[in-house]
């Protein structure tokens, strides 16, 4: 699972955010991810001298309220993957690898529109998928 921000030159801005060296390096480690990663992993893999584990968890948080990383629950662990700004789309998470497949869809989006006809502002919604991949069912 990859996900490429190549059509726009830099999304912290794009999406409002300072480009700041702890964003980038988040950002660059989700994009980089092959699956979903804890807080710590992702600690981790940009390391103390960019930024503490505390910047990291507001970083995650701002990124996700940017639409620039998804944050899901597994197994009652948090867990962050990029999200491209440019498509709106769900995941499917296998609970045991952790492999995850883009859903190149989303049914929910028509049920926002419902929503605003009905009078309801400011929509989201999140749809999280598991099971098991071929690989670790069999």
């Amino acid at each position: 699972m990859r996900h490429s921000h190549a059509k726009v030159a830099n999304p912290l801005k794009e999406s409002g955010l300072k480009s700041t060296p702890g964003r980038r390096a988040v950002l660059q480690v989700l994009e980089k991810a092959s699956s979903p990663l804890s807080p710590e992993q992702i600690h981790a893999k940009v390391g103390s001298e960019v930024c503490d584990r505390a910047t990291v968890y507001r970083i995650l948080d701002s990124l996700s309220q940017a639409g620039l990383a998804q944050r899901l629950t597994l197994e009652g662990k948090t867990l962050y993957l990029p999200e491209e700004s440019s498509h709106h789309h769900h995941h499917i998470i296998c609970r045991k690898c952790r492999s995850t497949v883009c859903l190149d869809e989303c049914l929910i989006s028509p049920l926002e529109k419902k929503a605003q006809q009905l009078g309801f502002q400011d929509i989201h919604h999140s749809l999280q998928l598991t099971g098991l991949c071929a690989k670790c069912a069999s």
